[in-house]
Parts: structure tokens; C-alpha cells; sequence
């Protein structure tokens, strides 16, 4: 009945995460931008393990960090060749993918300080409704059991 009850738990926390009702939970929420899977095999309606975004945050530091270097490239014949721009980018797990083109935002949980971000996908949200009916299901059939031993030690 304990293992149900922890395995009900794991798969109701990556249910949550999944869906986004994480952000209840205390867990960091995101809304990626500039999405890039570098996937090309990916069929429609598939997931993807690992794509890249930005945060709005990350957008305005590159764009100042592009700028940065354009101007720099302007004054190349002063003050010589600028260093390349420092391009901060996120990594994200199981983004939903068209099959074609690179998904559009992308909102994502952080489980842990510093952790990896999961993507909001419906994937997500079907690997967790397994431990989490295994889990359901194994505490029932505790109890059940619990409650026909009981029965019968009277």
C-alpha cells in the first residue's frame, strides 16, 4: 500500500509538471522563445527530447549582446576584430515538434534549482498517468487487502 501510495505521488508530480500545475506546487515556470530543436526526423505530433530557447530575460541580454558586436564590427579598422557574441540559451526536454517547423514559445517547469527545464507536452503528461495509475491502483489493492485481513483475524 506504501509503494502505491510513492509511486501515485511520483506520477502525480510529473502529471503536474506536464500539464503546468507545477508553478502551484512552488516549481519555476517559463515561457521560452526563439524554440530551436535541431531535429529533422521528428514526424508530426512527436516530441522532442532537446531543444534550445531563450527567456524574455536571455532575448533582451542577446540582442544587447548582438548589438554589441555590430557596432564593434564597425570599428573594426580601430580597435580590431570584436569577440564573437556570448549567446546564452536554455536547454529544454520533450517539446512538442510539428514535424517541420521549430515550435513557437514553449512554456517549461524547473523541477530543481538549476535543474533541467521540462516542456509543458502532452508526453509528459502520458508517462506520468502510468506510475501515477500503477500507483492508484497498487494502494487500492493494499488497502483491499488490508481491510480482508482484517476481516478475517476477527
Amino acid at each position: 500500500m506504501v509503494g502505491g501510495a510513492v509511486l501515485f505521488a511520483a506520477g502525480l508530480f510529473i502529471v503536474a509538471t506536464g500539464t503546468g500545475l507545477s508553478g502551484l506546487l512552488g516549481m519555476r515556470v517559463e515561457t521560452f522563445g526563439r524554440i530551436d530543436c535541431q531535429d529533422t526526423r521528428t514526424e508530426k505530433g512527436q516530441t522532442v527530447w532537446h531543444c534550445f530557447g531563450e527567456t524574455p530575460a536571455q532575448q533582451r541580454a542577446n540582442e544587447a549582446e548582438r548589438k554589441r558586436v555590430a557596432d564593434g564590427a564597425l570599428r573594426v579598422h580601430v580597435d580590431g576584430m570584436p569577440e564573437p557574441a556570448r549567446i546564452g540559451r536554455t536547454r529544454i526536454l520533450f517539446a512538442d515538434h510539428d514535424g517541420r517547423n521549430d515550435p513557437g514559445p514553449v512554456t517549461a517547469t524547473q523541477v530543481t534549482e538549476r535543474g533541467r527545464w521540462f516542456a509543458h507536452s502532452s508526453t509528459v503528461v502520458g508517462y506520468g498517468m502510468i506510475p501515477l495509475l500503477l500507483g492508484a491502483g497498487a494502494a487500492a489493492w493494499g488497502g483491499y487487502r488490508m481491510r480482508e485481513a482484517g476481516r478475517r483475524s476477527r
